[in-house]
């Protein structure tokens, strides 16, 4: 900077404007000091100054500077608060634009995904492990099927602009659900507070798309990036094209059309064609909200009819997508009208949408592999035991053996029983205290096995 004054007056106007801070321009010792002032104060940017405007400096002054035509940042967001990162980006990106530059930023950020539009997606790609980067843009694309391309893209936009945060909602939740308006955000919230532990409340994040069609266009979208996601959507759905096509793109969907409802061609306009030739018998008119109503009032329990909706909700519901079976979310939460303070309110009591929260809850519970990799560190304290005790027969071990027996002895405990028998008992974690292990020299390994310290064996 001290050899192109150009780039330091950039960086100096920028955070003038951003911040209302002034800095100058000094040498010390063959080195540039810039300080920081502030009405009449002023300090060191390098020495007194927090990580976050020094991060902002380097930042602004690679952006500004001309020797680059691709410009590398991983994770701007350090050190930086997410409005100073969003500030640098949008400087980033008109640099680009202006100078017909290229810039690939690797980030963790949420708010550096506030897309605006579809077009803003071409510039979003997604990694992940043990699959190529894909193109947001380019998996819209694709799906709209062409000719209906642009109506795909029309629509990914309408959802952006309700709802810009979707991307990074979709790419950095563990696995999100996708519902269709703000009062199924706000029913579903209060089921899960209420039901669920503050953990998984928390691990479970609801995105919502603005209607049935865009929950099946997201839905879709997120799949072919290889996002783990859910969805949820009112019965009407079931009728509607988009929906339709997304579930019927499903290998393990066919093929429980064929092998459960035995149908062919494996499709949903064919599973439903008896239930819609019932409808047109009795009269019901073509509107999708009242043949959704007759599906899901109206149709005689024990008939074919019914268990023939009911197992197509059952698949659909098995590969991600819960449809109410009670129609809407307002029958589900048993009011009449929609709204974020009555959705609320009625999920604050226990009801059938406990069961849609339940389904939809991510709960991410590590017991599992605590259990199995806890039983292979208690084997191997077993297993150096035994080695112990065959070159030294009928000794006795008050403690686990071995180059790992420091840390052993931090997990486990041990009793010498009658003869070469000893116990194994644990210590921690403190939900497997007191589970236990019996063992000599000739037991086999299939027999080295934890049990619980009620287990009467």
């Amino acid at each position: 900077m001290r050899e192109q004054p150009d780039i330091w007056i950039k960086v100096v106007s920028f955070l003038k404007r951003a911040l209302g801070r002034t800095i100058q321009l000094r040498e010390s010792a063959g080195f540039l000091d810039p300080y920081v002032q502030i009405d009449n104060i002023e300090y060191s940017l390098f020495r007194d100054e927090g990580h976050g405007l020094r991060e902002l400096v380097v930042l602004l002054a690679a952006s500004y500077r001309d020797d680059w035509s691709l410009l590398v940042v991983d994770e701007p967001e350090i050190h930086l608060h997410p409005s100073m990162a969003r500030l640098w980006l949008g400087e980033l990106r008109r640099e680009c634009i202006e100078r017909n530059k290229r810039a690939l930023i690797v980030t963790h950020e949420p708010s550096l995904l506030r897309m605006r539009d579809a077009e803003d997606l071409r510039s979003v790609w997604h990694f992940q492990a043990n699959s190529s980067p894909r193109c947001f843009f380019q998996e819209i694309h694709n799906e709209g099927r062409s000719p209906t391309n642009e109506r795909y893209l029309t629509r990914a936009s309408a959802t952006l602009k309700t709802n810009p945060d979707i991307v990074s909602q979709l790419v950095f939740s563990p696995r999100p659900v996708l519902v269709e308006g703000v009062h199924d955000v706000a029913a579903l919230s209060a089921a899960l507070d209420r039901t669920q532990p503050a953990e998984v409340v928390t691990q479970t994040d609801l995105v919502f798309c603005g209607g049935s069609s865009e929950v099946a266009l997201w839905f879709e979208i997120a799949d072919s990036m290889g996002i783990d996601v859910r969805a949820i959507a009112d019965l009407d759905a079931c009728l509607e094209n988009s929906v339709q096509r997304v579930m019927d793109s499903r290998d393990e969907v066919t093929r429980k059309y064929r092998e459960e409802l035995f149908q062919e061609p494996p499709r949903t306009s064919e599973i439903l064609k008896p239930l819609i030739a019932e409808m047109t018998k009795l009269g019901i008119p073509k509107s999708p909200k009242e043949r959704a109503n007759w599906l899901a009032q109206s149709v005689p329990n024990g008939t074919a009819y019914y268990a023939r909706k009911q197992k197509l909700l059952e698949i659909w519901r098995e590969n991600g997508l819960w449809l109410h079976p009670q129609g809407t979310i307002e029958n589900v939460l048993g009011i009449e009208t929609k709204g974020i303070n009555n959705a609320s309110e009625a999920a604050s009591n226990p009801g059938e949408i406990d069961t849609v929260a339940s389904w939809c809850a991510y709960d991410l519970n590590p017991s599992g592999d605590i259990e199995l990799l806890l039983s292979l560190a208690v084997e191997r304290v077993a297993h150096a035991i035994m080695e112990a005790i065959g070159a030294s027969p009928g000794s006795k071990f008050h403690a686990p053996v071995g180059p790992s027996a420091l840390a052993d002895g931090r997990l486990v405990d041990v009793v010498p029983k009658e003869g070469e028998f000893h116990r194994i008992i644990v210590k921690t974690p403190k939900p497997f205290q007191g589970y236990w292990l019996e063992f000599s020299r000739e037991t086999p390994s299939s027999q080295l096995k934890l049990h619980p310290p009620t287990d009467p064996s």
